[in-house]
């Protein structure tokens, strides 16, 4: 198998789409590039070696820090409610496509964690009324953490200890231990629904 094989099925009548496809890639690889020289200028801090893909989206860009190696996949938000929020990103740390982190009560990513897609983070919440003023509350994710895809954490989770997993799809509402996996439903009604 030829590196061809990824973009071309071999026959004259896919020399087009595969044109059209290695055009798509190169222009990507630009717009990346492109990406990452814009927004580490306009971040507080940025480490060596990141790398932030097209079609990230960020609010108040002075509270965001990364530390070396940080890789942002494209897709990914980065927002506050506030201008107090604090994200500070440690080194390498992976956020993978679709990624949505609202640090408007701040968080904290440890050393080489990965975070998959589709996960959102909140550390704000209203609560039972939608237009009630937000609670804010800090977030710590430990080092060496996988949080798998399509899993949300809640505001009322403060710590996720480091060398824990968050199985894909998970809804968690409760603080995790360090050096351990969880996954489904962690908390309901202040009954444990989930697997522990």
């Amino acid at each position: 198998m030829s590196r061809l094989d990824l973009i071309w099925n071999g026959k004259i009548s896919g020399v087009l789409s595969a044109f059209l496809l290695l055009i798509g890639s190169a222009f990507r690889i630009v717009m990346d590039h492109l990406t990452t020289f814009f927004v580490k200028i306009n971040l507080n801090k940025v480490g060596r070696n990141v790398r932030i893909n097209s079609g990230i989206t960020y609010r108040y860009p002075g509270n965001i820090k990364l530390g070396n190696n940080v890789i942002i996949a494209r897709r990914v938000t980065l927002i506050s409610e506030n201008k107090e929020g604090v994200l500070d990103i440690h080194d390498g740390v992976t956020l993978t496509f679709d990624v949505r982190i609202d640090f408007s009560g701040g968080v904290q990513i440890g050393r080489n964690t990965l975070i998959s897609k589709n996960t959102t983070i909140e550390t704000h919440s209203h609560g039972m009324d939608p237009h009630s003023t937000p609670e804010y509350r800090n977030l710590t994710i430990g080092e060496n953490v996988w949080i798998g895809m399509n899993s949300t954490i809640l505001s009322d989770v403060r710590n996720i200890g480091s060398n824990s997993i968050v199985a894909a799809g998970s809804l968690v509402t409760k603080e995790v231990p360090p050096n351990c996996i969880v996954g489904g439903i962690l908390l309901l009604k202040g009954k444990e629904v989930g697997i522990k």
